[in-house]
C-alpha cells in the first residue's frame, strides 16, 4: 500500500509541477503579447495626436481667414453689381 501512495504522490507532484510550469509560461507569453499591443496602441495614439494638432492648426488658420474671405466676397459682389449695371 505504501508503494501505491508513493507512486501517487510522485505522479501528483510531477503533474502539479507540469501544471504550474504551463501556467507560468502561458502567463509570460500573454504578458509579452499585451506589452506589444500596448506599444502599438501608444504609437497609434501619438500618430493621432499629431494628426489632431495638424487638423487644429489648419482649422485655426481657416477660421482666422474667414473674415478676409467674407470681405473679399463683398468686394467681388459690389464689383459684379457695377459691371451688371454697366451692361444693362
Amino acid at each position: 500500500m505504501s508503494e501505491a501512495i508513493t507512486v501517487a504522490l510522485i505522479t501528483g507532484g510531477i503533474s502539479l509541477f507540469g501544471s504550474i510550469l504551463t501556467i507560468v509560461l502561458t502567463s509570460r507569453k500573454q504578458q509579452q503579447d499585451m506589452d506589444k499591443s500596448i506599444a502599438v496602441i501608444k504609437m497609434e495614439m501619438l500618430t493621432m495626436k499629431e494628426d489632431i494638432k495638424s487638423h487644429n492648426s489648419y482649422a485655426k488658420m481657416f477660421s482666422e481667414n474667414i473674415p478676409a474671405i467674407k470681405q473679399h466676397m463683398t468686394d467681388v459682389d459690389r464689383r459684379l453689381e457695377v459691371l451688371e449695371r454697366r451692361t444693362a
